[in-house]
């Protein structure tokens, strides 16, 4: 394998995980404590029912990193953009080292706590756990704080090794974003 493979691969993993934190900056942008009543004021069905999909995208777009690197459908295998494909690339060239392992581990340990709410409630409709309403996914707020400081470094330290260089994408704003609509809708009160 080539390391133009391992770089066109770890930019469409890097691309997600830039997604995904951009949609936790929106969703943490949004429904913060500040903006509860303003929010319940302008329309309470409509941003609740955002939430839960913003919640529910969440799990499934962070789960397919942790899915395995290929899946084998009718005999054939496909390749899986995921951390487990970027790490086996990195080791086929040599360059999967320490750090990046244990990091690897962190985020797959993550993983392991929400799999059951993509596998359970969001791809399955698992009859015992949605009649006996049983909670699943359930992480802390310290674990959802380290697992994304863990994905901006795990990133930072595969652009490095690949050659490609690290790239800061904890913030996310721009013109037009969640923080401009709650600016429209704090001035129309």
């Amino acid at each position: 394998m080539s390391n133009s493979k391992l770089i066109g691969d770890f930019k469409l993993l890097r691309e997600h995980c830039i997604l995904l934190r951009q949609n936790y900056n929106t969703y943490t942008g949004l429904f913060n404590e500040e903006n509860r009543e303003l929010l319940g004021q302008v329309a309470p069905t409509f941003f609740s029912d955002l939430a839960e999909i913003m919640h529910r995208d969440w799990i499934l777009q962070n789960c397919k990193l942790m899915d395995p690197a290929t899946t084998k459908v009718r005999g054939n295998i496909f390749e899986n953009i995921t951390i487990k494909l970027i790490n086996e690339q990195l080791e086929t060239c040599g360059l999967f080292g320490q750090e990046i392992n244990d990091l690897s581990q962190k985020l797959l340990e993550y993983g392991d706590k929400i799999k059951p709410a993509r596998h359970k409630r969001l791809a399955h409709f698992d009859r015992e756990h949605h009649v006996n309403n049983i909670t699943l996914g359930k992480t802390t707020e310290e674990e959802l704080f380290e697992f994304l400081n863990n994905i901006q470094i795990y990133c930072d330290k595969v652009g490095i090794a690949a050659d490609v260089g690290s790239l800061d994408f904890s913030g996310s704003g721009c013109s037009g974003d969640v923080l401009d609509l709650i600016k429209h809708l704090r001035s129309r009160k």
